[in-house]
């Protein structure tokens, strides 16, 4: 897990007194008497531990005082995400903060451009808040690296299909094309949510053992009663072939709550209480 932020972290201001109090031992040492040159080894003994611990002590004191969601990304979730707009404000502020945590938790990834924006960093990072918001761990810890493009790339799995988005399981890997996460996560009556498919496969290596609900004939059918997608529609739309059934079932449960519950009533049941939420 890595934890970057722009201001100082804790490891670091914690470190600062003790590395001004070993230059003083060793001036003190240099300039006065040797004899204090014992004030150094503890000082360098916990320098090294502050090192080698930094990343736990940062996230303990991020997770105590989460750094503040940058303004354009509250603002986008707040205009996009119906989920985010009936929670109470406590709950908002779980959100944001959460969105905030996970941010800094993982280790972005440009392919092809040299940083990825802070709108496109939050609002991916409130996909795996939205679809773990009734868990404890929105971590999602197997999958530590997202990897962006600016359009539709092949990759090693699938070379000759250029797509919109995968995870590679082995490499904790999650890959997005930034422009079509973006129009599905703006227009997700129009397009379908890549952000939510890719964390609802997440999801579901995460917690493997839950009582999912089973993919019935006239899947296909009722989805596309449900948002208007075909399952040729959602394959061209992703760019690859044999999409897996269950996390479109996902998807279409937090993208259109309550006509999913019109055509799957027993699933939204069953998803509601695994997911331990109201979409």
């Amino acid at each position: 897990m890595t934890a970057k932020t722009s201001s100082m972290n804790l490891s670091r201001k914690i470190a600062l007194p003790i590395a001004l109090l070993g230059l003083l031992a060793l001036y003190l040492t240099w300039e006065v008497d040797e004899s204090y040159s014992w004030y150094i080894i503890p000082c360098v003994l916990l320098l090294a531990l502050i090192y080698v611990f930094s990343p736990q002590i940062d996230w303990w004191g991020y997770k105590k005082r989460p750094p503040k969601l940058d303004p354009l990304v509250e603002s986008l979730i707040g205009k996009h995400l119906p989920f985010y707009q009936k929670l109470s404000p406590a709950d908002r502020q779980k959100f944001r903060n959460r969105v905030a945590l996970y941010s800094i938790a993982k280790e972005y990834m440009p392919q092809g451009f040299e940083t990825v924006p802070a709108d496109i960093k939050g609002l991916i990072a409130s996909c795996a808040v939205w679809i773990s918001f009734g868990k404890e761990d929105f971590l999602f810890k197997k999958f530590e690296n997202i990897i962006l493009y600016p359009h539709p790339f092949p990759s090693p799995q699938y070379p000759e299909h250029f797509h919109v988005s995968e995870i590679f399981e082995e490499d904790g890997v999650i890959m997005f094309a930034m422009e079509h996460f973006m129009v599905s996560y703006t227009k997700p009556a129009q397009y379908y949510h890549t952000g939510l498919h890719e964390y609802a496969r997440v999801f579901l290596r995460t917690y493997p053992n839950e009582n999912y609900p089973a993919v019935t004939a006239d899947f296909w059918e009722k989805i596309a009663r449900v948002s208007g997608f075909s399952k040729a529609a959602v394959e061209k739309w992703i760019g690859l072939p044999e999409l897996e059934n269950l996390p479109v079932l996902i998807v279409h449960f937090f993208a259109f709550p309550d006509r999913f519950r019109q055509f799957f009533p027993s699933e939204y049941t069953r998803l509601k209480e695994i997911f331990n939420l109201e979409p």
